[in-house]
């Protein structure tokens, strides 16, 4: 339709209604003057609504006036539409429809081309209800109206969350403070939706929200979440966000600590059951640090006409943990004890693993009984596994056994024992690696301490006997067709040293080169122990594999078949990986962030290390101190040779980012 001087139109500018008036035609737009006074050529599919009548357009003043006027009486008749109301009275009757049709019903009064154009106005300021369209109105069906409504809702909760919570960011980090106060359950939000953001970063469905409002505060710093929480109160400085990302349950439900409860009433004359030897006359040990409070294992010892009988005595939980049970359940999920530098997670509540199944001095316990023959030069002669009851003759520390063995008194001989068991291990592959432990402490003020700890005689003599159980324990469910959970480990991607290497560089590189181990149902060897089978069973209270395969040997020996079939222990094996990947993942994450730390307290120091591989212009290097290794690039025209010592000092440590820096140190 061809257009004419005179006429007025509108159009949108930036969702406003701009009323004007053709001047003129110049090609195929229209030159057309707003109710501001400026002029602007227009191409048609730009108009909302034409008049079909005219005003006169000689003088630009009233031109200007009556532009104004119609723009004032337009906004004045949209206001007077109840849109909800004419959608109701509309939409089942039919779908699209005319401006005047709707203007008609809309109004008492006779139809102008004010009533379409407010009409139009209304249509388009509420679009809820009704769509403009190419000149025409169409009713929304009922299911979109209903969809568009609660969009609405939730943008309008969602403005009223970011205004309270600006307002709490601003009584909390600001000088000055907000008259108006935030509800409890809008500051309870804003908590809860930065700690999932703080754990799951971008992952998290209040990632977009959380940075709106920080950035709308002008709180735009990467940790400002993390400071947030610590500001409120609700994490500490060194919170642990690795136990949060993982979901690790660091309390216990009302129905394990339930059934922990009962359990733990059990009497002395409950442990005598059928089928059990009473053992309580054998000398057993405990061997273990002075703080450890979950000791599930003993050692005897004792010269017999034929050599040595070893006895591995492990407290019998397994058929006391129903399946099925809150507390399997429960034990299952978690896989394992967590220890950090900070706290310990355990995997079963501490009336068990710390007090009623613990094998504490002078008390009756059940055990499983590994009892070992064996010969002078460590070789089995026999072996026998007997559900037993013992008495733990005394608590020692490895401290105390180490020096009974430096003075060649009663452990001296199992120590011979045990290292003539690691030399036949060695002889069919095993890569013992004895490296340093890094042992990092931190005090309740978050104070870390780190160092480096060589295990004593003792250690070994307490390892090699659990290796030694570990080894029986797999063979035994081989051999008699039990399903069990096996570790193996393949060989390693490369041998570069004997497992009889004592030196500390080429037992490092060689660590490196060490293949991942497994975890599956079926016997595989373990090249690092240089063993053709093996399982964990010694630490029942601490790990649900020992868990799972000292229920099936218990079962096995008291019952005459295993308690789980081979499709349980499919069923379990998923749960159990992923607990123990999680694990690993927060044990990995928490010592690096302490380790981190405690680095950045060092940053004036010089380091002293020794350079382990050289591979083109970069080097891989061990610091002396705490074993931390780290990469550097090698400077133009300096050589580096492997197994040199060289100084370096800490360029950037930042525990939160996961970054740790060294650098050459200034010569």
């Amino acid at each position: 339709m061809e257009l004419k001087g005179g006429q007025v139109v509108e159009f949108l500018e930036n969702q406003r209604f701009i009323t004007s008036v053709v001047l003129s035609k110049k090609g195929s737009r229209y030159h057309c003057l707003t109710l501001h006074g400026k002029e602007v050529n227009l191409a048609p599919n730009r108009f909302i609504h034409v008049s079909s009548n005219r005003i006169g357009t000689e003088n630009r003043n009233q031109l200007l006036k009556q532009l104004k006027k119609i723009h004032e009486a337009r906004n004045h008749l949209a206001s007077q539409i109840d849109i909800q109301e004419l959608w109701e009275l509309t939409h089942e009757e039919k779908e699209i429809w005319q401006p005047g049709e709707l203007a008609e019903l809309a109004f008492s009064e006779p139809v102008t081309q004010d009533h379409e154009a407010a009409l139009i106005r209304a249509v388009i300021d509420d679009h809820t209800y009704f769509k403009f369209r190419d000149g025409a109105i169409h009713a929304m069906s009922p299911i979109v109206v209903e969809k568009l409504l609660a969009q609405r809702r939730q943008e309008a909760e969602r403005l009223q969350r970011l205004m309270a919570g600006g307002r709490w960011l601003e009584n909390l980090w600001g000088e000055e403070k907000s008259a108006i106060q935030v509800s409890e359950s809008e500051k309870d939000y804003w908590i809860r939706a930065i700690k999932d953001v703080c754990i799951k970063g971008d992952e998290s469905p209040f990632f977009q929200e959380v940075n709106v409002l920080f950035r709308q505060a002008g709180l735009a710093g990467k940790f400002s979440p993390f400071d947030t929480m610590v500001k409120a109160g609700v994490w500490k400085e060194d919170e642990n966000l690795e136990i949060l990302r993982h979901e690790i349950e660091t309390e216990f439900s009302p129905e394990v600590m339930a059934q922990a409860q009962e359990l733990a009433k059990e009497s002395e004359e409950d442990v005598f059951e059928p089928g059990r030897q009473d053992l309580t006359d054998l000398e057993v040990f405990t061997i273990d640090s002075s703080e450890s409070r979950d000791l599930d294992d003993a050692i005897s010892f004792e010269k017999i006409p034929t050599g040595f009988e070893i006895g591995i005595h492990i407290t019998d939980i397994g058929l006391k943990i129903r399946p099925g049970t809150p507390l399997f359940k429960d034990a299952i999920t978690r896989a394992t004890t967590i220890y950090l530098p900070e706290q310990q997670i355990p995997m079963l509540p501490e009336v068990l693993s710390h007090e009623a199944w613990s094998l504490h001095e002078g008390e009756l316990r059940r055990a499983l009984s590994f009892m070992v023959t064996v010969d002078a030069s460590g070789n089995i002669q026999a072996i026998q596994i007997i559900p037993s009851v013992i008495r733990v003759t005394k608590r020692l520390s490895y401290q105390e056994v180490d020096t009974a063995i430096e003075l060649k008194e009663k452990w001296s001989d199992m120590f011979k024992i045990c290292k003539a068991r690691q030399a036949i291990r060695i002889s069919h592959g095993a890569l013992p690696l004895p490296i340093p432990e890094l042992n990092i402490s931190v005090d309740e003020e978050g104070n870390v301490s780190v160092n480096l700890v060589t295990p004593g005689p003792a250690r070994f003599l307490v390892a090699e006997a659990m290796i030694l159980a570990n080894q029986v324990a797999a063979q035994f469910l081989k051999e008699n067709e039990i399903p069990g959970l096996f570790r193996s480990q393949p060989p390693p991607r490369d041998s570069i040293i004997s497992g009889h290497e004592t030196a500390l560089l080429p037992n490092i590189r060689q660590r490196r080169l060490i293949s991942r181990g497994l975890l599956d149902m079926e016997p595989e060897p373990h090249a690092g122990l240089g063993l053709p089978m093996y399982t964990t069973v010694t630490s029942p209270l601490r790990r649900a594999l020992d868990l799972i395969v000292q229920q099936q040997i218990s079962s096995y020996l008291l019952m005459g078949k295993p308690l789980h079939e081979k499709k349980d222990i499919e069923e379990l094996l998923p749960w159990l990986k992923q607990g123990l990947s999680s694990a690993a993942r927060v044990n990995q994450g928490t010592i690096r962030y302490w380790l981190i730390k405690y680095f950045q307290s060092r940053k004036s120091e010089v380091l002293k290390a020794w350079v382990i591989e050289v591979s083109g212009r970069r080097l891989t290097a061990v610091l002396q101190d705490t074993l931390t290794t780290f990469d550097l690039p090698i400077p133009a025209g300096m050589e580096v040779r492997q197994d040199q010592e060289i100084l370096v000092k800490v360029r950037e440590a930042k525990p939160r980012e996961n970054i740790l820096r060294f650098g050459w140190a200034e010569h």
